[in-house]
């Protein structure tokens, strides 16, 4: 989904936020049942940074589908690498914008906000603002870069798409129903940005990962540092706040929700701690949204484990 703010007094009620989003209200009939917190499944990955093993429920499937907001650190990279955007560039987020010809909401009215804020608020109007005169193959070029069209160890890649000759923003909001990584590319997404593109090739422990090459991306400093911070922000203040409220992990994250049918499914992907992320993770809630499971459901799992 577009955006995952919390609400707030002067906040549109959820529900009806996620329904007006790109209107969707004309395509998804919520029922006053889906608006309660929803109990889907939920799958849990983890990933070691230093040795590339990654921990997940054996015999669950590997759920792929609407990446939502956690594709505006794609879109961000891009805009970063690119020079579209100065980085302390401020957009004035009214809580709505209209961009070619489409009407894009946020949950609550974000003000005037700079990229890492972006990031941290899931502000639909600035990353639509930014990015509308991205083409898809530049965004794309990007999602390539960052892991999103390969596989995760002997997991193969979700759903990617050729570029057409449109223009990227469906895709930066993770809305686009051509664009369906898989939770261990997401996973994968956190891992880069934690350890500033040097990522041990991921494997799980039945896997010979021995000679296999690392991933490796280059970045300037200041896009890893900006990507960084808004994660790191997202969880002090956005709409990761309620993931480690107390700061005993230290954790970075990004959230998403997007359509599922009816109703919603959702992600929170991150890593900790953010000084020296040793561990990289990834939460996939069929139902619901990230606020009601993806955030609760994480947190239940990140402070369920005593992590070395």
């Amino acid at each position: 989904m577009a955006s995952d703010s919390s609400d707030t007094g002067n906040s549109i009620g959820r529900r009806d936020f996620l329904k007006s989003m790109l209107g969707l209200g004309g395509i998804l009939e919520v029922s006053e049942a889906s608006a309660k917190p929803a109990t889907g499944r939920t799958i849990f990955f983890w990933s070691d940074l230093k040795t590339g093993q990654v921990g997940f429920p054996t015999g669950f499937m590997v759920e792929a589908g609407l990446p939502g907001s956690v594709m505006k650190i794609v879109a961000a990279a891009a805009l970063f690498e690119e020079r579209l955007i100065s980085p302390n560039e401020t957009i004035d987020c009214k809580g709505h914008a209209t961009i070619q010809g489409r009407k894009i909401n946020c949950l609550f009215a974000h003000g005037k906000v700079d990229a890492v804020h972006a990031i941290a608020q899931s502000c639909n109007v600035y990353f639509a603002t930014a990015s509308k005169n991205m083409s898809q193959s530049l965004f794309l070029s990007y999602a390539t870069k960052l892991g999103l069209d390969s596989s995760v160890g002997s997991v193969r890649s979700g759903l990617f798409p050729k570029p057409e000759k449109s223009t990227a923003w469906p895709f930066v909001l993770g809305l686009s129903p051509h664009l369906h990584p898989n939770g261990l590319q997401l996973m994968r997404l956190s891992a880069i940005v934690a350890t500033c593109g040097d990522v041990p090739h991921l494997h799980s422990a039945e896997e010979n990962a021995q000679g296999k090459p690392r991933l490796k991306i280059e970045f300037s400093d200041l896009t890893w540092g900006r990507l960084q911070q808004g994660m790191e922000l997202a969880v002090r203040e956005g709409t990761a706040h309620k993931l480690d409220p107390s700061h005993k992990l230290h954790v970075a994250a990004k959230t998403g929700t997007a359509p599922n049918g009816k109703k919603f499914q959702s992600w929170v992907t991150g890593y900790f701690p953010s000084e020296s992320p040793r561990y990289a993770f990834c939460l996939g809630a069929t139902s619901g949204t990230s606020s009601e499971v993806a955030v609760p459901k994480a947190k239940e799992f990140l402070f369920a484990t005593e992590w070395p």
